[in-house]
């Protein structure tokens, strides 16, 4: 997945007005045939899978809190709920729309909300880490292969 996020300017205010703003972003991207369930076999569905809606909801995640990164650092996801309620078919734009909800050190969790031209198909919780790039790296170098 090469979405380009759109990431918005306006910022989602917690609750209350005197309530710091909250960081999001939006991404929005055409499904195509290779974004589809059907790709897991040809009992599934030509719609939007679930594994693309969460990547999807991911990368808007990650450029929701990418301008507070610094130089070699990441975010990598950690733990998701995802709630998938209706299927978006091939050439429909799905929007997936990721608000700060919480922070604690170096971990982040979001609510994502993705939608298609039918309303809304899926909600998301979602929580990241902030890690450096290079340890990532590091670990898949030093993994055990089959």
């Amino acid at each position: 997945m090469n979405p380009t996020p759109e990431t918005t300017a306006d910022r989602t205010h917690a609750e209350g007005a005197d309530a710091p703003a909250l960081p999001t972003a939006t991404l929005r991207r055409e499904v195509t045939a290779a974004d589809t369930a059907r790709t897991f076999g040809p009992t599934f569905p030509e719609a939007a899978s679930t594994p693309f809606v969460l990547g999807l909801a991911e990368v808007a995640c990650h450029e929701a809190v990418a301008h507070e990164l610094a130089a070699g650092q990441i975010t990598v996801g950690v733990a998701a709920t995802i709630s998938h309620q209706a299927p978006t078919p091939v050439g429909e734009i799905l929007t997936a729309v990721a608000t700060q909800t919480g922070r604690k050190g170096g971990r982040r969790t979001f609510r994502v909300v993705l939608s298609d031209a039918a309303g809304q198909c899926a909600v998301i919780e979602h929580e990241r880490a902030i890690v450096e790039a290079r340890l990532i790296s590091d670990r898949l170098d030093n993994r055990p292969r089959a």
